[in-house]
């Protein structure tokens, strides 16, 4: 049954990827021949080297923002996923952030990434709204984790998001004013940048960590209890049965891009 699910899963995956693909292409297509022409070349990057989503620039004001024992990194992409607020395929959410928990080789490394356009533009009080939101999602995924790992509904996950933002508002302080300035910031960013989707950013993410453990080896936390540590595994050996799959939906995604704004028309072939 299990199999099957996951089957289904992986068809039904590949088929919205291949549709958001045609959406995207139309986005880049309105864009400047050479700003495309970087933002694909950047793509075509990631792929080869998926590690190289991620880096160590820019990252000064957001981790004075932190007191938490966090791995923060930058990236010129933007991710991607089916939106969880309007269930249409062609709706997405775009994401400056990803806020991720990996268990490795018998340690766990929490970690926030964020754009680096974003760390650059955004004033004190956004940075402090978006880590607030971060944190609060991450506290509420790890103790779910640690209760042995639940799944969330669309209905939760939207629940959880609409009340972290709320609690991150006041927590930040931000206006009504500066929120307005925020949602074009990202308005801004999403229609200039590399976009990737989810799964892939989760994969390249935990590739970079896997190549840079010597690196890391101050971001490693042992489990609190034995039951953690079970679930760690487990998590670990789950998701490396997916990291081709994601590598190679990502592929599909780049392809149909491709096809969709006709290379020939910008001197690609």
């Amino acid at each position: 049954m299990q199999e099957l699910s996951k089957k289904k899963f992986e068809e039904e995956y590949s088929k919205w990827i291949s549709f958001a693909a045609k959406d995207i292409a139309f986005s880049l297509n309105r864009l400047k021949a050479n700003d495309m022409k970087n933002i694909l070349t950047l793509n075509e990057q990631y792929l080869q080297k998926p590690e190289s989503v991620f880096g160590t620039s820019g990252l000064d004001a957001i981790k004075k923002l932190s007191t938490q024992n966090i791995l923060f990194l930058s990236t010129d992409a933007i991710v991607f996923s089916q939106s969880i607020f309007a269930p249409f395929p062609g709706v997405f959410d775009y994401a400056v952030a990803l806020n991720r928990r990996y268990y490795i080789e018998g340690s766990w490394y929490s970690i926030i990434t964020m754009n680096s356009t974003y760390l650059e533009e955004a004033s004190q009080t956004m940075l402090k709204y978006a880590l607030s939101h971060e944190l609060l999602q991450k506290e509420i995924y790890e103790e779910n984790m640690r209760n042995g790992i639940r799944k969330f509904s669309p209905e939760e996950k939207r629940k959880i998001s609409n009340e972290t933002l709320d609690k991150a508002i006041e927590n930040s302080g931000i206006t009504p004013e500066e929120l307005m300035n925020e949602k074009d910031l990202m308005l801004q960013i999403s229609s200039n940048s590399p976009l990737i989707p989810k799964p892939f950013a989760e994969t390249a993410l935990y590739h970079y960590v896997e190549k840079n453990l010597d690196e890391l080896k101050n971001y490693r936390e042992q489990s609190r209890t034995e039951k953690e540590d079970i679930i760690g595994k487990k998590l670990n050996s789950d998701f490396k049965d997916w990291l081709d799959f994601s590598t190679e939906t990502y592929r599909t995604f780049l392809k149909e891009i491709k096809k969709e704004l006709n290379y020939m028309d910008y001197g690609y072939a």
